[in-house]
């Protein structure tokens, strides 16, 4: 990203404007590169910086498809429903998932 205030042609107070424009954008552009993993950790992109080192990604997906593939096995659901049925309620508790998991585990295998 080249800087306005880099231009060497403005005066002090134009130059002070365009510095302040560049650390508008700057903020603009961090604060989306970060809006992702505020969304999914549901904390606010402030909170995010301060634990972006905290968080492994790579393993944190990993784990994440560990246990949908734990709970597949247990079911015999694919990925969507048990995505869904996370989603369905976020209030739900670990036994409300496991028995809307299970009538659609007896939905799905009822259709084959």
């Amino acid at each position: 990203m080249r800087y306005k205030h880099d231009q060497t042609h403005l005066s002090p107070a134009d130059e002070e404007a365009a510095e302040q424009e560049d650390i508008k954008n700057l903020v603009k552009s961090i604060e989306e590169a970060f809006a992702s993993m505020a969304k999914l950790t549901k904390l606010p992109v402030q909170e995010v910086l301060h634990i972006v080192e905290e968080v492994d990604v790579a393993q944190l997906t990993r784990a994440s498809q560990e246990a949908i593939h734990k709970i597949s096995i247990a079911t015999g659901l694919h990925r969507d429903p048990i995505i869904a049925a996370f989603l369905a309620n976020r209030a739900a508790s670990i036994p409300d998932i496991a028995r809307r998991l299970h009538e659609e585990s007896k939905v799905w295998r009822q259709r084959f």
